[in-house]
């Protein structure tokens, strides 16, 4: 059965796409990264408990994008990013799901405007919204996220306990797409938990009705040096 992949801000998306860099790498960009929810420490890997099992989140540069690059046993995500000024936005994006033993379903889905990840600064309080379209297997579908940060919390993880900046993002799309993210991220680290609910189709509304998984959650275990 042929599946239309609407958009994957969410696996994180989520989730996964904790560290960023600039278009360029000059001292403006490297101090704004460093000092920032989003470091680029190539020489890291951030190990996560989820709901796909053990999962490993890598970046590293790839021409004017930094990767975001994560892999469990049955699951890939992988996003182009870039930063300017503003904020920070997805050009492309990557997702394979291995379903049962031979079957599998992957997505490629890109942005003829970039789609914004996140505002910048992130400050308690900001919101945002950004509207676009998907492009995914020749088919071309529309596109929304609104988003919201929400302040600081502490957070406690086998990794560690983290000051942490709070957001929430709604992802809605064609045909009832629709899922729920929320994360955590810690500076000089980046993400340190996130919780997706889907409630629409896509990809991972695939997932869940064949998989039973409702809900998506990463959780930072280790930070692992490469």
């Amino acid at each position: 059965m042929r599946m239309k992949s609407k958009f994957i801000y969410t696996i994180l998306l989520i989730f996964l796409i904790t560290a960023l860099s600039g278009t360029s790498l000059n001292k403006k960009n490297t101090d704004l990264i460093s000092n920032s929810y989003f470091p680029r420490n190539p020489d890291e890997e951030l190990v996560y408990e989820s709901s796909f099992g053990e999962t490993i989140t890598k970046y590293f540069q790839e021409d004017e994008f930094t990767i975001s690059s994560s892999e469990a046993d049955d699951f890939k995500y992988r996003q182009a990013l870039v930063i300017k000024d503003d904020g920070v936005y997805v050009i492309e994006t990557y997702q394979f799901v291995k379903i049962f033993l031979f079957i599998n379903k992957e997505a490629t889905s890109k942005y003829r405007k970039p789609l914004l990840r996140f505002p910048m600064p992130l400050l308690p309080g900001r919101e945002w919204e950004w509207e676009g379209d998907e492009y995914s297997d020749g088919d071309t579908n529309k596109v929304k996220v609104t988003g919201k940060v929400l302040g600081k919390e502490f957070v406690k993880t086998d990794a560690g306990s983290f000051e942490a900046i709070k957001i929430e993002s709604l992802v809605e799309g064609s045909s009832d797409l629709k899922n729920r993210v929320t994360e955590w991220y810690a500076e000089d680290i980046g993400l340190i938990k996130a919780k997706v609910i889907i409630e629409g189709g896509g990809i991972m509304g695939f997932v869940r009705d064949l998989l039973g998984y409702g809900t998506i959650e990463f959780e930072l275990k280790e930070i692992r040096k490469q």
